[in-house]
């Protein structure tokens, strides 16, 4: 890992898919992203506050809904809607039974500081067991399969809403695409989640408690139902089934590494010592990493924290301390997963690329 080529600008490694370098060392990505930076933000604050001012007030019971984790990101989502604009929220976890310690304490720290209420959904575990156990046979993966189960639950408790008030309710996400997204190393498309299920695994997908068919088959219509926020051509083509949804990274400045210590003063939020910030409420988050680890040779610690040299966030020399956060070696939770699962480390596909969709 010593003598391995990195960019002279941030830190991903000549293996990371279809880097290129320049003449100075420079890769290709830190390239595109300072040709982006010179782009105006399509987005405001300004126009945020229009959205909340439309959605405000409408129901008698919730202003907006907000799917809660425990994490950094969704914990800022709830505390900046609640303190910027007063908003009453409907907080929604998904708990797929492996939340940790420290998620579980931030939640129910969250909803009490302010006011929330919380509804959390428990999918059915055998059912969860052959998605994971596929996925991880055919792709060396499993991490597809709640990213989309989370987006079609809410998807279709939007729709059911729809139903019973007559209107779609407003949510807000804080999936931050400029921070979170890993490009040429992504398995969270729906057009990926349903191009590698079986007939028989979609059409039990179907059947599933909080799922709605007829919201699983529009979301097959397009490339990233994922992507079909408010105003977009996807949002409009989902018609009847689409949600009301806005991810609030899009609209504000959000820093990163501001973010946990605003939510560490003002709510008595903790994340674990001596890790990265991000999504260590789920507790398969180090097997998730150490799978990448395998087939790439780096983790998501790696990919952000070049991303935040590029925004000047972190100095190049602090992300390459970090790479010590990366889940090099096997993690407990791998045995432990696998046992409950029934399979064992040769079941999975460790060569198989994983999927090149936005």
């Amino acid at each position: 890992m010593a003598d391995t080529r990195r960019c002279k600008k941030c830190i991903l490694p000549e293996n990371y898919p279809d880097i290129q370098f320049d003449k100075d060392g420079i890769c290709n990505y830190c390239s595109a992203a300072s040709e982006e930076q010179e782009q105006p933000k399509k987005k405001s604050k300004s126009e945020l506050d229009k959205i909340i001012e439309k959605h405000k007030g409408k129901s008698n019971k919730y202003d907006v809904i907000v799917g809660l984790s425990g994490g950094k990101d969704s914990t800022f989502v709830a505390y900046y809607l609640r303190k910027e604009y007063d908003l009453k929220i409907l907080g929604v976890n998904y708990d797929i039974g492996y939340r940790s310690a420290y998620a579980i304490q931030n939640l129910e720290t969250l909803v009490d500081r302010l006011n929330i209420d919380l509804l959390t959904i428990r999918p059915n575990r055998g059912f969860l067991t052959k998605l994971f156990t596929h996925f991880l046979r055919k792709r060396g993966e499993f991490c597809s399969v709640c990213s989309n189960l989370v987006y079609l639950s809410m998807a279709s408790l939007s729709w059911n809403q729809k139903l019973s008030i007559g209107f779609s309710p407003f949510m807000v996400g804080g999936w931050s695409k400029e921070y979170e997204f890993q490009q040429n190393v992504s398995v969270m498309s729906m057009q990926y989640f349903f191009g590698n299920l079986t007939k028989e695994l979609l059409n039990e997908l179907m059947v599933q408690s909080f799922i709605e068919e007829k919201v699983v088959l529009s979301c097959m219509q397009l490339k990233d139902a994922r992507q079909a926020q408010m105003g977009t051509d996807a949002h409009r083509e989902l018609g009847d089934y689409a949600m009301n949804f806005i991810m609030l990274p899009d609209y504000i400045e959000w820093n990163i590494r501001k973010i946990p210590y605003t939510l560490s003063a003002e709510l008595g939020w903790k994340h674990p010592p001596d890790v990265h910030e991000s999504h260590f409420d789920c507790s398969l988050f180090p097997l998730k990493e150490y799978l990448k680890f395998k087939k790439y040779g780096l983790t998501q610690e790696t990919i952000k924290n070049s991303v935040l040299i590029r925004q000047g966030l972190m100095t190049r020399e602090e992300a390459l301390e970090r790479m010590s956060l990366e889940q090099r070696t096997e993690p407990e939770i791998l045995e432990i997963f696998f046992n409950e699962l029934g399979i064992t480390r040769n079941d999975v596909n460790w060569q198989a690329e994983w999927s090149r969709y936005i």
